[in-house]
């Protein structure tokens, strides 16, 4: 679905009272917005419905039915390593011609890890370390609600500016093992950081965290050496599956020497092709990165 078309000046009839409103770009079909509401500093995002949207069906709609579980996720995760919801609860509205469905979250004052890798090439080895840490613990957490992220990769992930703490967003296409799956029948989420059971959509059977544990392994790759181990100039499903479940790339450290032997055999680990060739439990992981 398109982005919507909206100014500042509608955001504050959105949310009566606000200030300070500023564009702070897009994501994940949304455009968000940095609000002020009284002592309140958040995150607004803002996505298109379609015209013909009833507010009274609006479980039928999959936009709705996405924000209602990432705002459901953000208030059940208490991990600092996944965003907080904010003071605006999902709602819709019919604002220039449009139908919006709107909801806030806290905040982030830092940058996405994506533009983070455009400017810097890859992370340094502390600070990869402490990605490797964090998203672990998130995943974890996810885990312990029974739910999978399914779309982690650096566009989602935040560092922000004073901690250097990383945070996971976007939990809107999140996998609950004991729920109905909103997408049932489609690949959803970012191919290129699919574990290879993530392209089987028929049986929720064969994904637990560990396909979470595939998706890092691949981020913390490009965080490592400034480059994907599976993407190509060939853009089609069928290739980029095949590299994924067929091809073992070479360590970290044949690309970035500052990479340690130890921190090689952590992330090709992740990246197992099958999920018990990964780490059993998310704790062998913490306590894999401790020992560095």
């Amino acid at each position: 679905m398109a982005l919507p078309t909206i100014s500042e000046a509608e955001i504050g009839r959105l949310v009566p009272g606000s200030s300070d409103i500023s564009s702070v770009g897009a994501g994940g079909q949304k455009l968000v917005y940095r609000v002020r509401l009284a002592q309140d500093v958040f995150a607004l995002k803002i996505a298109l419905l379609p015209d013909d949207f009833d507010p009274s069906a609006s479980d039928a709609d999959d936009t709705v039915l996405r924000a209602r579980r990432e705002t459901e996720i953000m208030r059940e995760c208490t991990s600092p390593y996944i965003v907080k919801p904010g003071p605006i609860d999902l709602g819709t509205a019919a604002l220039a011609g449009q139908n919006l469905l709107y909801f806030s979250e806290e905040f982030i004052d830092g940058q996405n890890l994506a533009e983070v890798l455009r400017r810097e090439g890859h992370l340094q080895v502390d600070s990869l370390i402490r990605l490797a840490q964090q998203m672990s613990l998130a995943i974890e957490e996810l885990w312990s609600l029974g739910k999978i992220h399914r779309d982690i990769k650096p566009s989602n992930i935040m560092r922000r500016s004073g901690s250097g703490d990383f945070v996971l967003l976007d939990t809107g296409l999140a996998f609950d093992i004991a729920g109905e799956s909103i997408s049932a029948g489609f690949l959803v989420g970012t191919m290129a950081y699919f574990s290879p059971e993530q392209f089987d959509y028929t049986s929720r059977r064969v994904m637990d965290f560990r396909s979470d544990m595939f998706s890092l392994g691949v981020t913390l790759y490009e965080a490592a050496t400034g480059e994907h181990p599976f993407l190509s100039a060939t853009k089609s499903m069928a290739h980029l599956y095949t590299k994924i479940s067929k091809l073992n790339p070479p360590p970290p450290s044949s690309i970035n020497s500052a990479i340690p032997p130890a921190l090689d055999r952590i992330i090709l680990r992740m990246m197992g092709k099958y999920p018990h060739l990964r780490y059993r439990r998310m704790a062998q992981i913490h306590n894999a990165l401790s020992s560095l």
